[in-house]
């Protein structure tokens, strides 16, 4: 079964970009895309999507008051916030209204998918931190070491693992967050909130 994703968002490009995202991955179906929150609404009570990617800034609306409203006509959707700015003082009060996560806009395409799947599978569906569930507590451990300059054989050292483990540790965090290599990964997990 496919994850039901609907995008608002009232810049086209934006919504272009992010079915560029979505496109060619079998486990997703874009169900639409809306510019206004009035237009979000009757589309998403018409298509009752899993996920809604629900952008920040959508020209005077308050964000808090769009996720409550969404969150009402699509029950069983979770409302992930899209954002330029994490720091934009409306996303604490669109969590607390219902939002799972945010998600910055310069977050890799694959990290956006794993986001959206997590939120779909209902991992996200508490107020840790941005992409926080993403990752299980071994693997944030892990992660944690890579970050902090260690090999794998001082965090098996650490943690009383095999360097193997952690090996196949470290290629499960690659492919959950959407990340390429180390450096890669360190970026993509602060601006996932994971560090």
């Amino acid at each position: 079964m496919s994850i039901k994703l609907f995008v608002v968002d009232d810049h086209p490009i934006v919504q272009a970009g992010i079915q560029n995202v979505f496109v060619d991955e079998d486990d997703f179906e874009l169900v639409g895309a809306a510019t206004s929150l009035p237009e979000a609404l009757t589309a998403a009570h018409r298509r009752q999507p899993n996920v809604i990617l629900l952008d920040v800034r959508l020209g005077d609306t308050d964000v808090a008051s769009a996720v409550a409203a969404l969150r009402a006509a699509a029950p069983e959707a979770c409302v992930v916030l899209f954002t330029a700015d994490p720091q934009n003082p409306q996303i604490p009060d669109a969590r607390r209204a219902g939002a799972v996560t945010t998600v910055p806009k310069d977050t890799a395409p694959a990290a956006l998918r794993a986001v959206v799947r997590a939120a779909a599978e209902g991992r996200l569906r508490d107020d840790s931190p941005t992409g926080r569930s993403l990752l299980t507590p071994r693997q944030r451990e892990v992660l944690a070491g890579v970050a902090g300059g260690m090999t794998n054989s001082e965090i098996a050292q650490e943690l009383g693992l095999r360097p193997s483990t952690v090996k196949a540790y470290w290629q499960e965090i690659l492919q959950r967050i959407g990340a390429r290599n180390r450096a890669d990964a360190i970026a993509t997990a602060y601006r996932l909130g994971l560090l």
